[in-house]
């Protein structure tokens, strides 16, 4: 999934989800988000993230990951996840590892290496 912020026809903002997999489930992860740096503290970035995980819950997913800060993902709903339950290739702070249910419940049981999902169409 693939959404842009756009006056006109000047393209101001554009947010991702990728397919990845975690343990067994599959996810989304958001990323990259980017605004342009005259249109910052303007909402344009919230309004991404929501309208994605709209569409994400629309689609029928129940998790989504990012990295980031949890003080500005938190206001759309991301947490912490909880220590050791979700790793990442590289080098990832786990303090900045979030995810959003998009389902009640939707994290219960799941664990494990996070990875790109090729299997999805």
């Amino acid at each position: 999934l693939s959404f842009t912020a756009r006056i006109g026809t000047l393209l101001i903002g554009s947010v991702r989800l990728s397919p990845i997999c975690i343990g067994q489930a599959k996810a989304l992860l958001l990323g990259p988000l980017a605004v342009e740096p005259a249109f910052r503290e303007r909402g344009v970035g919230y309004a991404l993230i929501e309208r994605a995980l709209a569409q994400a819950k629309a689609n029928g997913h129940r998790l989504v990951f990012l990295v980031g800060d949890e003080p500005y993902y938190g206001k759309s709903g991301f947490k912490v996840i909880p220590k050791g339950r979700a790793t990442m290739p590289g080098p990832v702070d786990s303090a900045r590892l979030l995810v959003c249910e998009l389902a009640d419940g939707a994290l219960d049981g799941v664990s494990g290496p996070i990875r790109p999902d090729w299997t999805a169409a």
